[in-house]
């Protein structure tokens, strides 16, 4: 059954298309010419204008807002069918990006069975669809579920150098993309391993041990503790000279005081006497007796005595 917007897309009929699209015909309508039983797999009025080439039709069904990526059998979009018949303005319009009015399909977009835009155009021989194809960036080394390239699926010799052609030079392409990929990784790493080393902290130098350090210290601090404590108890057990004095002590020394005063005297009076000689003698003996009066303090800065458990004794 064919509806009245199917027939005017295929025909070309611009005039009967834009009055039922204005009318509101339904642009996703699908056709019943196709083998397929599910409504998904028949053909839109889009895709018969694009398989038929009328550009003009294509472009109102576009504008009135019919889906541009509608799959019919196979998967096959407007794309594929206009390839399949080498209508190259169709193409073009198709690719043209939306933002340029265009319908903006993708290129290498592929049907179910793994065939391409340009693998269709070439096994049909279009030569001048094939080259707008591989303008638009086609990938000439893509391959359908059997392995296939569109060199291999072209027939036409010539086409089929040109299409081999585009292969080698794709392949070329991407081996020196691949090096030239390598070659950003390894750089990327090694400014990576840089970034990481001048981040990295630097470890700190073993620390030597200091147990030993701190007990010498500690030693040293005890020792001058203990020798600071030994002086003051030295000190404190020894009074100075003119400490008061035990009294026998202090008898004692009066008795040798008067004993050497009375040396002098008797000095004194011998030289009087005995003239120039005794006074000799006298200054002699009262020069010893001055001298070991001031060298008994002296010879001994300190006096230690221990006086309280021995008893002294008066001397005759």
């Amino acid at each position: 059954m064919a509806f009245p917007l199917h027939n005017a897309a295929r025909n070309g009929d611009v005039a009967s298309l834009t009055a039922q699209i204005g009318e509101g015909a339904n642009l996703e309508l699908r056709d019943a010419q196709a083998s397929a039983a599910a409504e998904s797999g028949r053909r839109t009025a889009l895709h018969l204008a694009a398989w038929a080439g009328h550009l003009d039709c294509v472009k109102a069904l576009v504008a009135a807002g019919a889906q541009i990526s509608a799959a019919a059998q196979d998967e096959m979009t407007a794309l594929h069918f206009a390839a399949t018949k080498g209508n190259v303005e169709v193409i073009k319009f198709l690719l043209r990006p939306t933002a340029d009015g265009g319908g903006g399909m993708k290129v290498n977009s592929k049907t179910r069975i793994g065939v391409n835009a340009l693998m269709l155009a070439a096994k049909q021989g279009h030569k001048e669809a094939v080259a707008v194809l591989l303008e638009r960036k086609a990938d000439p080394a893509a391959t359908d579920r059997r392995g296939l390239t569109a060199a291999q699926m072209c027939k036409d010799e010539e086409l089929k150098a040109v299409l081999q052609e585009a292969f080698e030079a794709r392949q070329a392409s991407t081996a020196g993309n691949a090096v030239d990929a390598e070659k950003q990784h390894k750089k990327q790493r090694n400014l990576k391993k840089a970034r990481d080393e001048e981040g990295r902290p630097q470890q700190p130098a073993a620390a030597a041990p200091a147990a030993a350090p701190e007990r010498a210290q500690q030693e040293a601090q005890r020792a001058a503790a203990g020798d600071g404590q030994d002086e003051e108890e030295e000190e404190a057990a020894a009074p100075a000279i003119g400490a008061e004095l035990p009294p026998e002590v202090a008898a004692r020394l009066a008795r040798e005081a008067a004993e050497g005063d009375a040396a002098a005297a008797a000095a004194q009076q011998g030289a009087a006497a005995g003239g120039d000689e005794g006074q000799a003698a006298a200054g002699g003996a009262a020069a010893a007796a001055g001298a070991a009066a001031e060298a008994r303090p002296a010879k001994k800065p300190r006096v230690v005595l221990a006086c309280e458990d021995e008893d002294f004794e008066d001397e005759d």
